[in-house]
């Protein structure tokens, strides 16, 4: 019996992202041919022992579907940068602009992970998630656990955790949300920098903005920045319409807090 369960666990239901056929393959594979249409794909799954991270579409968001529609989102093509409107049902789909297959389901993460994901669709980082790949691409991140390797994203990288970030996130458009109270280990590069928890961070991008229940910290060099009434920003600020030359170094600990309670208050040009 102890054979048999051994030999059943080293095996993992595989499903072709191109016709849907399911077949078995290996724990340890990182690629296959479909048996039924012949095409090559990559198994986007954990390594032995973990659970798969396919994030599968929930009863209430097909029930949702039925009631109000299909709706769309953009993806952006990671080899060309071309950016398309599809349908949110949507799993796979060619890039218009280079040919190149584009992966666009969800995954969510749950437990320690290291394999590469390439997806145009949303990566979710759970509390007890901790990714340590070195580089993992997707349009759309939640991160709510660890991060110690790199994530690379094309949209929105919401940030929800109170710990210090020691990995690498590179995404046009950071977000602290609401509860989150996180430290950036590295230099943060981006055009859109939000803040409606907590921050502590060193930022080069073109808008800062720190919403009523945001409190960020450290030093900023931007285009532009917002803090709105109830906003805290503390620190250095940097406003230039040139690019910024900075250098990763550490923090300056003196700084210099800023409260707006009044109206809100903006830098640069609007």
């Amino acid at each position: 019996m102890a054979k048999n369960e051994r030999k059943n666990s080293d095996k993992m239901s595989a499903v072709c992202p191109h016709c849907g056929f399911t077949q078995e393959e290996s724990v340890i594979a990182k690629s296959t041919v479909c048996r039924k249409c012949q095409e090559y794909y990559s198994l986007e799954r954990a390594l032995a022992g973990e659970k798969s991270i396919v994030k599968a579409p929930s009863l209430f968001s097909k029930l949702t579907r039925m009631v109000l529609g299909e709706k769309e989102r953009e993806v952006c093509c990671f080899s060309c940068a071309h950016k398309q409107v599809l349908s949110t049902s949507a799993q796979s789909t060619m890039c218009p602009g280079c040919g190149a297959y584009m992966d666009l389901r969800d995954f969510k993460i749950t437990s320690p992970f290291g394999r590469s994901v390439q997806t145009a669709g949303e990566v979710h980082v759970a509390a007890k998630g901790d990714v340590t790949s070195t580089r993992l691409m997707c349009g759309s991140a939640l991160i709510e656990g660890s991060l110690r390797g790199c994530i690379v994203c094309t949209g929105t990288a919401r940030l929800k955790f109170k710990s210090r970030l020691t990995g690498m996130l590179d995404a046009p458009h950071m977000l602290v949300e609401k509860g989150g109270d996180v430290e950036f280990a590295r230099l943060v590069r981006t055009k859109t920098f939000e803040v409606n928890g907590k921050a502590r961070a060193r930022v080069v991008a073109d808008k800062v903005i720190v919403g009523k229940t945001g409190w960020l910290e450290g030093t900023v060099y931007a285009r532009a920045i917002t803090v709105e009434k109830g906003g805290v920003f503390t620190g250095d600020l940097n406003i230039s319409q040139d690019e910024f030359d900075v250098a990763e170094e550490p923090m300056d600990p003196d700084r210099n807090i800023a409260r707006f309670d009044d109206d809100s208050v903006a830098f640069g040009p609007m």
